[in-house]
């Protein structure tokens, strides 16, 4: 028993986060769509947004997705067009991702505790650093524009695929359960990651 203790905690150790920063060459849409997808922070992040909409439920299933991405794009609009201040503030918008982990990890474990229109200005606030962290790469990209799309429409698939998993998963008793405790596993991550 202790030795795999050890052994948990020491790779846990030396296991370096996972961020979606990194890229196959800037080509456009694939590297914008393997973007969110690829880095655990921003899956997780994008998966907890779809299942707290589905959570809320009536138009919040298709309003706070759509909230995500809308800010998602002004962000990764301005992370373009003021490259230098958003490079300057990297390390804010790295927090601002992490934080977005967390925040929408427990939200998905506390299940509709919080206001909607909490959630909205939350998801809304994230997604602006989330957007900024693909603005601040699109420039080196080869085609900016098909970048955009690209990390746009991952986004919006992982919503939907986070909305599915909600909408299946809170219809029985045992498998909301689960569901909260994944939501949970989510912000212990983005802890993992402050840490």
């Amino acid at each position: 028993m202790f030795l795999r203790l050890f052994f948990l905690i020491s790779t846990l150790l030396i296991i370096k986060p996972l961020y979606a920063h990194t890229f196959t060459g800037m080509n456009g849409f694939y590297d914008g769509l393997s973007h969110p997808v690829l880095g655990l922070d921003h899956f997780l992040a994008m998966v907890c947004v779809g299942v707290v909409s589905s959570q809320i439920g009536g138009r919040a299933i298709w309003t706070v997705p759509s909230l995500f991405v809308l800010f998602m794009i002004v962000g990764g609009a301005a992370g373009l067009f003021i490259e230098i201040l958003a490079i300057t503030f990297s390390d804010i918008i790295e927090w601002g991702i992490i934080f977005s982990v967390i925040f929408l990890g427990l939200s998905v474990a506390i299940e509709k505790k919080l206001p909607t229109i909490i959630i909205m200005i939350a998801v809304a606030f994230f997604g602006a650093f989330h957007g900024l962290a693909h603005g601040i790469e699109m420039p080196w990209a080869a085609n900016p524009l098909l970048f955009a799309l690209g990390f746009s429409s991952g986004t919006a698939v992982l919503h939907l695929f986070g909305v599915g998993i909600g909408l299946v998963l809170i219809r029985n008793n045992f498998l909301n359960i689960i569901l909260r405790v994944l939501g949970i596993g989510c912000a212990i991550f983005g802890f993992y990651l402050i840490i």
